[in-house]
């Protein structure tokens, strides 16, 4: 069966065209929730398993040459190559071959969290966001019909990364920052490219690993924004005191896939198809000349930078199997 050819959607900016069929790499609940061109170059090959078989005699010369020469091959290139993507029995891919040994605490602790399906992982990051936007919204709406800002401030002091509170020993806000959006078109644009873009990442890596990358993508988005931020003040330009991380965290996802699957075809506006290799690049640059020059003040530019050097960063930390 041949594989479906689709082109992947990414936000407004982008638009689906078919879905992508692939039941090996995913259940069937994700089928429809990404879709993903698989061009001749692509970076990941999907095997078939209708391949040809040859019948040879069980007794014959063929067969004893075939079985040592098969033998002999498997042995070499065990010792002289890496697997580039291999299937993990708990549902995922890993980069490299993995070894075995003893299994602590934390293996064990990863083998649970791989062990939950793909879907509730999906939607309970997503469910996460929603939650935290509701939470803004009813502060918000309290202030502005109590006076009484007290939720908002809490909501500010515990889900936005800023360097007061880091400062003060609000570590953690890193990480809730992930979940966090304010403004309704924020959470549309955020949350139409996550529900695309992440169950193809997600079934790729596993659960810890995909948590491993949207996290640390979230962690790393928000250390950027709040360098440059202070940079910028020092030199006496105005800044937002701090930004939301979810944004970050998702153009990591962006950006991994990008890595993964160059020549994946992306639309532009639902209209100009672009190698995933080129729309990242273009986002790189338009964020990275909108951060030098102080536009899109409304937008953590810098933090978007961050973000997507995190995905490509964990893209070749797997590839070269440094963690």
């Amino acid at each position: 069966m041949a594989t479906k050819r689709a082109l992947l959607s990414l936000s407004p900016l982008l638009a689906s065209t078919k879905p992508f069929s692939a039941s090996s790499l995913h259940g069937a609940w994700l089928r429809p929730r990404f879709c993903i061109s698989t061009p001749r170059h692509t970076a990941l090959s999907l095997r078939s398993s209708h391949q040809p078989v040859r019948l040879v005699q069980a007794n014959s010369p063929a067969a004893t040459k075939q079985s040592i020469w098969q033998f002999v091959s498997s042995k070499v290139s065990a010792a002289t190559h890496r697997d580039g993507i291999s299937r993990r029995s708990s549902g995922g891919y890993s980069y490299g071959g993995g070894g075995g040994g003893s299994r602590g605490p934390w293996q064990r602790f990863r083998d649970r969290i791989d062990a939950i399906p793909n879907n509730v992982l999906f939607w309970g990051i997503m469910g996460l966001n929603g939650l935290v936007f509701a939470s803004w919204n009813l502060a918000w709406i309290k202030y502005q019909s109590t006076g009484d800002p007290s939720s908002y401030l809490w909501m500010r002091n515990h889900f936005i990364a800023t360097a007061d509170s880091l400062s003060l020993g609000r570590c953690y806000t890193l990480l809730t920052s992930c979940f966090s959006h304010e403004d309704v078109m924020h959470l549309a644009f955020n949350g139409f490219t996550f529900y695309f873009m992440a169950p193809h990442v997600l079934g790729i890596l596993g659960n810890v690993s995909f948590l491993g990358l949207y996290l640390g993508g979230g962690i790393v988005s928000s250390l950027a924004g709040i360098a440059w931020r202070n940079y910028t003040q020092r030199s006496g330009q105005a800044q937002r005191s701090g930004a939301h991380g979810a944004s970050g965290a998702i153009y990591s996802v962006i950006s991994f896939f990008a890595c993964l699957s160059p020549h994946a075809t992306f639309l532009l506006f639902g209209i100009v198809p672009m190698p995933a290799w080129a729309m990242v690049t273009g986002i790189f640059l338009y964020d990275g000349y909108s951060a030098v020059n102080h536009q899109r003040s409304g937008t953590d530019t810098a933090g978007h930078i961050g973000g997507l050097l995190a995905g490509i960063g964990y893209f070749i930390a797997k590839r070269f199997r440094i963690f």
